[in-house]
């Protein structure tokens, strides 16, 4: 980091410390995510294939389309694919094909993959809460108001 910071002062055109907090910010970014998902490595899982079983498991008819899972976690369709793949050969979640629409399938949970994720939610609301309270609601709020900043303008720099 001490490099890049140098070399952003040599420049002249940037302002070394804006740039070394949001390259901390991305670094602890990225640390969190591997904490999350070392942990459910152990349990033989990844992160993404929680969410795709997460958003399974409280749908209301327990089905969802390739594409209705893609948006809800933010996957494109061919990672998605990949994850369902994944989560077949777990034996946790299958394929069928759409009672309506015979070029789609709809995804639903095996009874494995739900006995798996019933058994992993409450563990992962009750840390998650754990961790997130021992912010306080204004951090929280200043978080979330920083990070959906942050999404915003690099979603139109990026544009």
């Amino acid at each position: 980091m001490s490099r890049i910071v140098e070399y952003a002062r040599s420049c002249g055109q940037f302002d070394p410390e804006v740039l070394r907090d949001g390259f901390e910010l991305i670094h602890l970014h990225r640390m969190i995510e591997q904490l999350v998902e070392e942990n459910l490595a152990e349990k033989g899982i990844s992160l993404r294939l929680v969410e795709i079983m997460e958003c399974l498991f409280h749908h209301p008819d327990g089905v969802m389309t390739p594409a209705d899972l893609s948006e809800e976690v933010n996957l494109s369709r061919s990672a998605m694919t990949s994850a369902l793949d994944s989560l077949e050969k777990l034996g946790y979640a299958m394929r069928r094909p759409h009672p309506v629409d015979r070029r789609m399938f709809e995804i639903s949970l095996t009874e494995s993959g739900r006995s798996f994720i019933g058994g992993l939610l409450p563990e992962r609301y009750e840390k998650f809460i754990r961790i997130m309270e021992a912010t306080g609601e204004e951090e929280r709020a200043m978080l979330l108001r920083t990070y959906h900043k942050i999404f915003n303008m690099l979603k139109a720099e990026l544009a």
